[in-house]
């Protein structure tokens, strides 16, 4: 190896002065890539034999790996998950980068295989492909019936109606996943977790599967390739250059409300230790020549591949282990260990190395390429190894990494693959239990397991069973209520929540429980609960639990209710802690065109007089999720509630206010006018009295301000497939409509029991002669709506020709999600001639008696 540190990599750039002709997807304008230095001797890369890739590992002491499956019976594999009876699925990828140009990217070549080991001696020796002809799948779970997966752009359903394993029947479920394109850009994961969803890494949703039911809920695309969680259900995710990332609340929350964009708890970037441990030099990554990617030996430095993470769930190969993560490297050709420690409740754990251990297991062979792990239900860990010379794909890959991949003929072969399992020296491992020939009962007494993978597939064939034995349930509910062991509890409680069959008086119970770890489950399951008062009214008093995560969870369930209902519970859980941004984000997740009454329900407070920079940052973030709605009602409040602001909050007023100005860019040479809906109560008194106001905030923003009635008010008109000249017409009807916010208000909902709603209103939406009626003769009461009577009296409109007539009428019909037909000057002149014979308003009954 001393040949290999000969030239430190930090002098590279001055040793190589020839440059290398860019023409790679890859390669980056004005980026020069010199090649590595002329007296560094690389080592060759062949293709192992199956007894030299084994002498080529380094584990620590007291571990040692063992074969599990190879070529041909596994090939290019990039991903494997155990069933619930004991045997490994694999998800077979040989269409990725299969040359140096990725010719067969898009050829149905992928797969999905089963392997069994018959003999129980550790190794598979039966393989059956249960899935093929699929263009680049990269992710799947095992289902009641079959599989689910992922293969770009399709969610699939495969069942094998027969029991011959090979799937008899594929359904399209949904059509979501990208990455047809850009393989490593795609959604991947189907990881089964504790709440029975189905998570996914790098994709907009996560799924819920049962009984041949599917649902998906909205979530941030955030990760990369593989997720993980921990025996608490908290998800982690690799982004490629950093180890480990975590979302602290769950992530579909977040999704609740678009217009947040400031928010918190999820993606959260753990404190880590981001060296590799490689035991080869490592030239063919990618980007090699920039002079922070090496060691000053050539090996590399730190994560640029990281996928594929697990933590570890089980004590086999030491209770050392137990909890900890493993993380992919497979540009270092090592599968990287992680202690994570968790610090303060309310901080990210830490992932910190040992030094004794560094890689759980690191490889002397480049083409070593670990791409997956996973905990087996027999205490194992597992590693799926992808076992090949090429790993960047071609969109990415720079001039300087195909010449190395040339080099040493990296890009051939392509048909191998393997999986290692990393276990005890003793070979001290658990005989997995097929849990689909256990009765109810017996599968309940797996819940208690020692091993986590045991525990989330005996609560994934509980949940989905069709029935239950009586003395089953009897035994969830009491291991729900109470159980030895911790993990047996949550399993069981939510066994029991996916069963649709969790009391809201268990729930509560395990609200109230002493150990916050069971607090803050039953707090994350009572979302889906909060029908029931009494499961309101205590994830209510959790938003005051003395721990952190707890009020952060239980604000994140409420997210599921209407904020508008709880606003004064929510805003004393801000007020109490405004520098909170986690708990912040689940109540705004939740609070979805109720920002600014949130705001209005914290700014009268005592704890808001004095300036605090905690609050300001909550009241800005408040008032920029508003604005981001662009909804002028909401503009309408926050305008009304800048105007409210008594004299010794100034502070408050300016920071309110200058979100608005940025958002419109009111300073800058084009401003955007802020719609609003309606003119704001007591605005132009409020600026005639304190002009000065906020050092003049308030007058910019009303500079640019427009509402209905206002010279220079616009409003937006949606005038999607309309013929030019309807088009044209409902935009003059949207300026005349001007004349009637005054009653019917800007949004067309009216005034309660004075002026009616236009809004769905049968004298709308039916013909147009009843509504030409009334703008051409006015009405009089009463008029009922909905069981509401109405007897202000209308008078005509207040313009008079045909044209103008036709126009506002239209607007009407074809606003407030009304969607009647249009009307033409030529509606208005008959409608005309069938009144001539009627003076004054019309009457409800008038108008039934000529147009039934």
């Amino acid at each position: 190896m001393s040949l290999f540190r000969t030239i430190p990599a930090a002098l590279m750039a001055p040793l190589l002065i020839p440059g290398i002709t860019l023409a790679q997807q890859g390669d980056r304008a004005g980026e020069t890539q010199p090649p590595l230095p002329p007296t560094l001797q690389i080592p060759q890369s062949p293709p192992l034999s199956l007894a030299d890739s084994l002498s080529s590992f380094k584990v620590p002491e007291g571990l040692k790996v063992q074969l599990v499956a190879a070529e041909p019976d596994v090939i290019a594999p990039v991903m494997s998950t155990f069933g619930p009876d004991g045997r490994l699925w694999v998800v077979e990828m040989p269409g990725y980068m299969s040359d140096l140009d990725g010719t067969r990217e898009l050829e149905p070549n992928g797969r999905i295989v089963v392997l069994t080991d018959t003999d129980r001696d550790g190794r598979m020796d039966d393989r059956t492909v249960f899935l093929d002809e699929l263009v680049l799948p990269r992710a799947m779970a095992v289902v009641e019936d079959g599989i689910l997966v992922a293969a770009p752009p399709n969610l699939i359903h495969a069942r094998d109606l027969d029991g011959d394993n090979h799937a008899d029947e594929t359904t399209i479920l949904d059509s979501s996943f990208g990455g047809l394109e850009s393989p490593e850009h795609a959604g991947n994961g189907l990881r089964y977790g504790l709440d029975n969803w189905l998570h996914c890494s790098q994709h907009s949703w996560e799924y819920r599967f049962n009984r041949g039911e599917l649902a998906r809920r909205a979530v941030p695309p955030h990760g990369q390739w593989g997720t993980t969680s921990d025996a608490w259900g908290q998800w982690y995710y690799t982004p490629n250059s950093y180890p480990l990332l975590m979302d602290l609340l769950p992530k579909h929350v977040v999704s609740m409300n678009r217009a947040q964009r400031d928010h918190s708890g999820v993606y959260e970037h753990l404190p880590a230790d981001q060296s590799v441990h490689s035991i080869r030099i490592n030239p063919g990554v990618n980007r090699a020549y920039r002079s922070n990617t090496l060691n000053d030996d050539f090996t590399l430095s730190q994560f640029t591949a990281a996928c594929g993470p697990t933590i570890y769930l089980d004590s086999v190969l030491g209770d050392t282990y137990e909890g900890d993560v493993f993380i992919c490297e497979p540009a270092g050709n090592t599968v990287e260990h992680r202690n994570l420690v968790h610090r303060a409740e309310h901080l990210t754990p830490e992932l910190r190395t040992d030094p004794d251990i560094g890689a759980i297991i690191a490889s002397s062979d480049e083409r070593f390429r670990p791409v997956h792990a996973e905990t087996g239900p027999d205490g194992g860990l597992y590693i799926t190894d992808m076992y090949r010379g090429i790993l960047q794909h071609k969109i990415f890959m720079t001039t300087f990494l195909r010449r190395q991949i040339e080099e040493r003929r990296l890009d051939t072969p392509i048909d191998m693959g393997r999986i290692w399992r990393i276990v005890p020296d003793d070979d001290v491992t658990r005989t997995p239990t097929d849990l689909t020939a256990l009765d109810d009962h017996e599968l309940v007494e797996q819940l208690d397991a020692v091993n986590g993978v045991v525990r989330r597939l005996a609560q994934q064939q509980l949940v989905n069973r069709t029935d239950l034995s009586k003395p089953a349930l009897d035994r969830l509910e009491s291991m729900a209520g109470s159980s030895d062991s911790q993990f047996g509890r949550i399993h069981a409680l939510w066994t029991l929540h996916g069963r649709e069959s969790l009391s809201s008086s268990l729930l509560v119970s395990a609200m109230e429980d002493a150990d916050a770890r069971i607090r803050h489950q039953a707090y994350r399951m009572a979302a889906d609960h909060l029908g029931s008062a009494r499961v309101l009214d205590q994830v209510l008093i959790g938003l005051d639990d003395p721990s952190v995560s707890c009020r952060r969870q239980a604000a994140a369930s409420l997210a599921a209710t209407d904020a508008s209902t709880i606003l004064t519970e929510l805003a004393d859980a801000l007020n109490e802690t405004p520098a909170d941004q986690v708990l912040r984000t689940a109540v705004v997740a939740g609070s979805s065109g109720n920002e600014i009454d949130l705001l209005s329900e914290l700014v009268w407070r005592d704890q808001w007089v004095e300036q605090d920079d905690a609050r300001a940052q909550l009241a800005r973030s408040l008032v920029m999720t508003t604005l981001r709605q662009k909804d002028p009602t909401l503009n309408l409040k926050l305008l009304e509630l800048l105007a409210a602001l008594p004299e010794d909050q100034q502070w408050l007023t300016a920071v309110m206010a200058q979100p608005i100005i940025e958002a419109q860019k009111l300073r800058s040479a084009q401003p955007r006018s802020l719609k609003v809906s309606a003119a704001p109560f007591d605005w132009d008194s409020r600026l005639g009295e304190s002009p000065g106001l906020a050092d003049g905030l308030l007058h910019l923003i009303d500079a640019h301000s427009t509402w209905p009635g206002r010279a220079g008010y616009e409003p937006n008109v949606d005038v999607t497939g309309l013929k030019p000249h309807e088009a044209k017409m409902l935009q003059h009807g949207s300026m005349l409509y001007t004349h009637c916010t005054g009653c019917h208000q800007a949004d067309g909902l009216g005034l309660r029991g004075f002026y009616p709603p236009l809004a769905d209103s049968p004298f709308v939406t039916g013909g147009v002669e009843p509504l030409l009626a009334i703008l051409i003769k006015g009405m009089d009461g009463p008029v009922e709506i909905e069981g509401l009577l109405y007897d202000q009296p209308m008078p005509p409109a207040p313009f008079t020709s045909n044209e103008d007539l036709a126009a506002i009428a239209f607007f009407i019909r074809r606003s407030f999600d009304n969607k009647a037909s249009f009307v033409s000057p030529e509606d208005v002149s008959r409608t005309r001639e069938q009144l001539i014979d009627h003076d004054g308003p019309v009457t409800t009954e008038d108008l039934r008696k000529r147009w039934p």
